[in-house]
């Protein structure tokens, strides 16, 4: 039989709004995804600004598991919230990677990758996957850049 075990923890972000980060570790398939959900359906009817899902220590993930990715993710979109994903594992970004870029999913290969993403400021709301770390960097110097040039200066005086 197979087991997860789910870490769930809240915080609030710099702008005072509600996260929720879920760490899963073990299997995610039809015998745990019950359990998941239960968690799940409680942490999202408080209507967090953002939902990460800490994939570090998942193993193995069905298609039950990746249905209720999706359904999270939709309610999260419900209320204008956004729903991240960091550390996936090798054979979990595999199932990610065969289902194609998760249009109402953010992927984030760590989580430091997601904290760079939001010390940059709120962007279009666009759902984005990174292939690798060359991708990121892309597109962090860009919003750097862009962030940069609407941002007033200090002067010194």
């Amino acid at each position: 039989m197979s087991t997860l075990n789910i870490s769930l923890s809240e915080s609030t972000d710099a702008g005072g709004q509600k996260e929720v980060t879920l760490g899963l570790v073990g299997h995610l398939d039809n015998s745990t995804v019950a359990s998941l959900q239960m968690q799940l359906s409680t942490a999202l009817s408080a209507k967090p600004s953002h939902v990460i899902f800490d994939l570090a220590n998942l193993r193995y993930v069905t298609s039950s598991g990746i249905r209720l990715f999706f359904a999270s993710a939709k309610q999260q979109q419900r209320h204008g919230g956004r729903l991240s994903f960091v550390n996936l594992q090798p054979q979990i970004q595999e199932v990610f990677d065969i289902m194609g870029k998760l249009p109402e999913m953010r992927v984030f290969k760590s989580q430091a990758e997601l904290d760079a993403y939001r010390l940059l400021g709120e962007d279009d709301g666009a759902p984005f996957s990174f292939n690798n770390d060359a991708e990121l960097d892309v597109y962090l110097r860009a919003r750097q850049s862009s962030h940069s040039s609407t941002s007033p200066r200090e002067t010194n005086q």
